[in-house]
């Protein structure tokens, strides 16, 4: 009976392990096809909206930084510790997406992913060619968003005439959708009236792989637990024996 409770607790152990991690993977901060030292951005979509009337563009990296703060994307940061500053991918009239990204095509680069692992773009000149490998659409808190995103950009990163944020002549502002991946879906599938609210898409600064990843935990399955705890018997009984000679 005790042997057969020992198998069923290996069981149990193994099935809420198994569950209790697959609860913690869905957000991943760093990418599992890079190597220690490698350098990537991360990428999402705010759950909290606001308005667009702002021409200051640090008001929305400030917006957007702040919906990072006691999410489950703050804590997988931790985790990896991994500390980095988020900026908006938007343009006033004053400040283009790429420069305010610090992702203008003139300069290479980084891959781009989602907090998910999902890659968003190879490089900088292929985030802003026309085209996302994957809609940037995970919030925070690991949901998955098609919200309007204002943006105040055309798809090469930078302002969208007279519709910037900040709004233009118009007093509107272009937007986006979370959920698209070409050019006038993601970053210009729309002009609104810049008062009203959205949400923003958030890019980190540039992150390297650490080089100390700490190796995974192997559970052993049941009969490995039954084989261990018998080996461990017989070891422990030899001992005993040699001790009583």
């Amino acid at each position: 009976m005790k042997l057969q409770l020992g198998i069923l607790s290996g069981v149990a152990l193994a099935a809420t392990l198994g569950t209790a991690g697959a609860a913690q993977a869905a957000l991943v901060v760093v990418p599992t096809d890079l190597l220690p030292g490698d350098q990537y951005r991360l990428v999402f979509v705010t759950a909290g909206t606001r308005d667009a009337t702002s021409t200051d563009i640090n008001d929305y990296n400030t917006f957007v930084t702040n919906q990072v703060t006691g999410s489950a994307l703050a804590n997988a940061l931790s985790g990896a510790g991994l500390t980095t500053t988020w900026k908006a991918i938007g343009s006033t009239s004053a400040v283009a997406a790429r420069d305010n990204t610090g992702t203008n095509p003139s300069s290479t680069g980084v891959p781009i992913y989602l907090i998910n692992g999902n890659k968003v773009a190879n490089n900088n000149a292929d985030l802003w060619d026309g085209s996302l490998q994957h809609p940037i659409n995970l919030q925070p808190n690991d949901v998955i968003s098609s919200n309007l995103v204002w943006t105040g950009s055309v798809y090469l990163g930078t302002g969208f005439p007279q519709n910037q944020l900040g709004g233009g002549f118009f007093g509107s502002a272009a937007a986006g959708r979370a959920d698209s991946v070409v050019f006038s879906g993601w970053i210009a599938e729309t002009t609104d009236v810049y008062s009203t609210a959205k949400s923003l898409y958030a890019m980190s600064s540039v992150l390297t792989v650490p080089g100390n990843q700490p190796e995974p935990v192997t559970v052993p399955e049941p009969s490995s637990l039954l084989g261990f705890i018998t080996l461990g018997g017989l070891m422990l009984g030899g001992a005993v024996r040699k001790a009583r000679k």
